[in-house]
């Protein structure tokens, strides 16, 4: 009897590793720019433009970005109102700043969920808004002394951009003396990613 040649099976395990590596590479990184001011301040609003499409509510790619500050234990209101009656306007507060869409969900996503690091509340049509679609609010505690994150992002608009809003803050602080910005993590983080507020539409 002749005895067949026992062949290795290389071929699946070499595909799982592959699919492995595949896995574990990051997303292409986004810079991520903050709006002017930074921080904002306390229960002054300010104007941005959204330019994403509609059903982006959670895409850290294309949303704008704005940081405030806020002593732990403080009641903290962000509200956002649209400027145009097509927008369906959304936000997500997140404890921190960022430099890129990757440090979102740990690198491996490119959506906003409720696992990523610094992630407090989603906000979408908690103000009954005249028109199709309500302006989203947050109310929350702030768990911490430091600045905040908030992202505006596109919900589900009955058109495409430009989607004007403004933007107000209440319950939040000044950065204290004699504090620097070196010492809340500033430093190469805005810096260079400060974009000046640009007017509505």
């Amino acid at each position: 009897m002749l005895r067949t040649r026992h062949r290795p099976r290389f071929g699946p395990l070499l595909a799982a590793l592959a699919l492995m590596l595949f896995a574990a590479q990051p997303v292409a990184a986004s810079p991520i720019v903050y709006n002017s001011p930074v921080p904002l301040l306390d229960g002054v609003p300010v104007m941005g433009v959204n330019t994403q499409e509609p059903e982006n509510q959670v895409n850290p790619v294309g949303a704008e970005y704005f940081a405030f500050f806020a002593n732990a234990g403080s009641t903290v209101t962000v509200t956002g109102t649209r400027l145009a009656p097509h927008y369906d306007m959304s936000l997500l507060v997140f404890a921190g700043l960022f430099t890129d869409t990757t440090q979102f969900a740990g690198g491996l996503s490119t959506d906003f969920d409720a696992n990523d690091p610094g992630f407090i509340d989603f906000a979408d049509d908690e103000i009954d808004n005249p028109g199709p679609f309500g302006d989203p609010q947050s109310i929350f505690v702030a768990p911490t002394t430091g600045f905040y994150t908030v992202a505006v992002t596109n919900f589900s608009s009955d058109a495409g951009p430009p989607n004007p809003f403004s933007l107000q803050v209440t319950g939040i602080s000044a950065i204290p003396e004699p504090a620097s910005l070196a010492l809340f993590g500033l430093v190469g983080v805005v810096g260079l990613c400060v974009r000046k507020r640009r007017k509505a539409i």
